[in-house]
This record gives C-alpha cells, sequence and structure tokens, in this order.
C-alpha cells in the first residue's frame, strides 16, 4: 500500500496502476502517526486523491479514476484516530469539498463531478460534505453539492447565505420539520437533541453559519425579521457569538452590521473565555485592519461606559 500511497503523492498514475490489486484497493493505513491520527485515520487510496491532508500531485481526477475502475469504493468512511476520536467521518467527497488543496490546484469540482458520477452519496453521514464545506468555508464546494441535490436544512442555507430557502424552514413562532436536520460538523457530542426543534438555539446556530460565511442579507432575515438572539451562544465550536465568528473570519460588513444589532463586543467564548477582538488579534494581521479597527473601538467604548 505504501508503494500506491507514493504514486499518488508523486502524481505517477503508472505507479499507482503498477502498484494495485484488488487487497491494495480496499486497504486501510493501520498508522496512527500524522496525519493519521486524526481524521484522516484508516484512510483507503482513494482518500487520499482529495488532498485532504495530505498532498497529491498531477491528474488526481485520473488517479481517482483508476482506483474506482479498480473497485475501490467510492463512499468509504475514514475513521475516528486517537486524537480525534469524536470525528465524524469523511468520505472522499467530504474530503474534497473542503479541501483547500484541491480548490487552489483547480480540480476540488472535476474531481467531485466524478466521484458523484460514479456514484457517491451527495448526503453521507447525514449531509457531512455540505456542512464540513460551510465549516471551513468552502462555499462554492457547498454551492455546487446543493446544485447537485445535496439536503439542505435552514442552518446551511444560512451558511449559502440563501435567503429564500432559509425562509422555508421558520413559520409564525416556530419551526418546520427538517430546519435542523444534518449531522452538523462540530455537534457529535449535541447535548440534548431536543435542541434540533429549538427555535432560539436554531436561529442561532444559523445566525453563526452565516456570520462565518460572510452573508449580511441571511443575517439581517434573521435578526430583523425572524428576530433571532444577536449574541447567541449555540451548541457549536466554543459556544461563541456570531461576532466572534465574523472576527474569525474577518467579515467586516458581517460585524458592521452585528453591532448595528447591539452585538455584545465584550462577550467571551467558552472555551478561551475570549472577546471577539481577541479572537482577531489572535487570526489577523491587526496593522490597518478597518474590522479590527472597529471592533477596538467599541470595545473601548463599551468598558469606558462600565466605569
Amino acid at each position: 500500500m505504501l508503494g500506491a500511497i507514493g504514486a499518488i503523492a508523486r502524481g505517477d498514475v503508472a505507479g499507482l496502476e503498477a502498484a494495485l490489486n484488488d487487497d491494495v484497493v480496499a486497504m486501510r493505513v493501520v498508522s496512527t502517526d500524522p496525519p493519521y491520527d486524526g481524521y484522516f485515520h484508516g484512510a483507503t487510496l482513494l482518500h487520499h486523491t482529495a488532498m485532504n491532508p495530505v498532498d497529491a500531485r498531477g491528474e488526481v481526477c485520473e488517479m481517482a479514476k483508476l482506483l474506482l475502475d479498480a473497485g475501490a469504493d467510492v463512499d468509504a468512511v475514514t475513521l475516528a484516530g486517537p486524537s480525534q476520536p469524536k470525528d465524524i467521518g469523511w468520505t472522499t467527497l467530504g474530503l474534497a469539498a473542503t479541501s483547500v488543496s484541491a480548490r487552489a490546484n483547480g480540480c476540488q469540482k472535476k474531481l467531485m463531478d466524478l466521484l458523484v458520477v460514479r456514484g457517491a452519496d451527495l448526503d453521507a453521514r447525514n449531509g457531512g460534505p455540505l456542512m464540513g464545506a460551510l465549516y471551513y468555508g468552502e462555499i462554492e464546494a457547498a454551492r455546487w453539492l446543493v446544485a447537485k441535490g445535496a439536503a439542505c436544512d435552514a442552518v446551511a442555507a444560512a451558511g449559502l447565505g440563501d435567503v429564500r430557502r432559509l425562509a422555508t424552514f421558520f413559520e409564525a413562532g416556530g419551526l418546520r420539520d427538517g430546519a435542523h436536520s444534518l449531522a452538523h460538523y462540530s455537534q457529535v457530542d449535541l447535548e440534548d437533541e431536543a435542541l434540533r426543534t429549538d427555535r432560539a438555539h436554531v436561529l442561532g446556530l444559523a445566525l453563526v453559519y452565516a456570520a462565518k460565511n460572510g452573508h449580511v442579507d441571511a443575517i439581517r432575515f434573521l435578526v430583523d425579521d425572524l428576530e433571532a438572539p444577536v449574541n447567541a451562544r449555540p451548541f457549536w465550536d466554543y459556544r461563541a457569538t456570531p461576532l466572534h465568528w465574523a472576527a474569525h473570519a474577518n467579515h467586516l460588513p458581517v460585524a458592521t452590521f452585528l453591532l448595528s444589532r447591539r452585538a455584545d463586543p465584550g462577550a467571551r467564548d467558552a472555551c478561551f473565555d475570549a472577546t471577539p477582538l481577541a479572537w482577531h488579534r489572535h487570526l489577523h494581521d491587526d496593522q490597518d485592519d478597518p474590522l479590527f479597527e472597529a471592533l477596538l473601538a467599541v470595545e473601548e467604548e463599551d468598558e469606558h461606559h462600565q466605569h
């Protein structure tokens, strides 16, 4: 199997073909050394073509086709490794949809298309590819999946910035069926399944996804029309507010709008006890950064009023 992995890394189609047999195609990497200690644990050869997390060169689609022709399971799922024991598991489609390298190399959609044509489940792991793409900011991959027919819920619609679709999941004072139906990445430990039908929680989570992906129109609809709690802390990464996630992704228009609707600049997440300004300082070069200046000004003003 190591020879085949090396051939994929080199982009050596002929070398890969020479290394293949029925056993190798179905094998999984058993190592727990990086990068196989986390979400890539138990990866098959096909998983390696997604360029996530390991690099691959040359015609990855040609190599993926070769593996599929040889009998590779298009929907094989990675296992949870010791460093990420609660990972949701990824198909090759999910890895490709969340792959920065595949996008940067211009083969993301081509590989996704090949996988879907060959029978890949668009909704594997109950929405893993779509929610993973939105989690990691691969918005074009997410839109491609939905255009191909991937299931979508209210939170995904917010992450896509699709206000029309988002509106279909809400009714007066409540939620319609399927508003929070997908297995959202980062919610494997959802404390209470009843939260999936809790309007305030779903609105808060939708706000987070919209903020993370830069969709002011979706946020305006959620806050102004549906009265979503602007300082929501849904059960999700770090129990942070939408303003934290706007700062995380460096979305100035989103942060500006949230602050105009009384988002709390002094709110602290549950993991690092940090404000949105602290998140921005940690993640971005703040020199001459307008979002940093806006957050700094409003936090200083807030502290002044408290004194």
